[in-house]
């Protein structure tokens, strides 16, 4: 994850380590750029034969393929979900200049769900996932999410083992603050003498 987390070290908060990066599916991608294949090297390539003097023209229209291969395969990379040890992470990539994020902590996640309609979602498994926040409508989607039931698997896990960990330092927290009223009493006060003794009235009722 080292990589993974130096490239989207502009999305993360100090001491935040990414646990599990949910994607689109790569067929998507690959669908995407086989049509882009066809339009700047297999099209261009049949004109090449017929009319080989526009070599020129067929050159920039090949170099045109290339970098939308590579917008393509940004897009696809970009477009994700961040689970790490604070939150989830909504990342969406529109462009060289055009990206956004949205965040949602674990204790703000009222819940997940996913939904994989038609023939080639649930054959190739991927389908649109939702995450839902506590208080209002805002929500986080990532469509065309491969293998959504796994990603709502490890949204839950890191969910349950963040509230956990939240809860035990909860109660470390508050013990440490009873014992530092305790020493602060003693100092003030010091320690007891005796015991009270209870009345006899009290004993005899027991």
């Amino acid at each position: 994850m080292k990589i993974t987390e130096y490239l989207f070290k502009d999305y993360l908060e100090d001491d935040e380590h990414i646990l599990f990066v949910a994607r689109r599916h790569p067929v998507i991608m690959f669908r995407d750029v086989l049509r882009i294949i066809f339009f700047h090297a297999f099209i261009p390539f049949l004109f090449w034969i017929m009319f080989p003097q526009l070599l020129f023209i067929y050159g920039v229209w090949g170099f045109i393929g290339i970098v939308r291969v590579f917008f393509v395969v940004q897009d696809w990379y970009y477009d994700v979900w961040l689970l790490t040890n604070m939150g989830i992470i909504g990342v969406e990539w529109s462009g060289f200049f055009d990206r956004s994020s949205s965040r949602i902590e674990y204790p703000s996640i009222e819940g997940v769900s996913y939904s994989l309609r038609g023939f080639w979602q649930t054959m190739l498994n991927y389908g649109e996932m939702t995450l839902a926040k506590f208080g209002g409508p805002s929500t986080i989607t990532l469509k065309e999410a491969m293998n959504p039931k796994k990603c709502e698997k490890y949204v839950l896990k890191y969910q349950e083992k963040f509230m956990t960990s939240k809860n035990f330092q909860d109660q470390e927290v508050l013990k440490q603050l009873l014992s530092d009223l305790v020493v602060e009493h003693v100092k003030k006060h010091g320690l007891p003498n005796k015991v009270e003794e209870l009345p006899t009235d009290a004993v005899k009722k027991k």
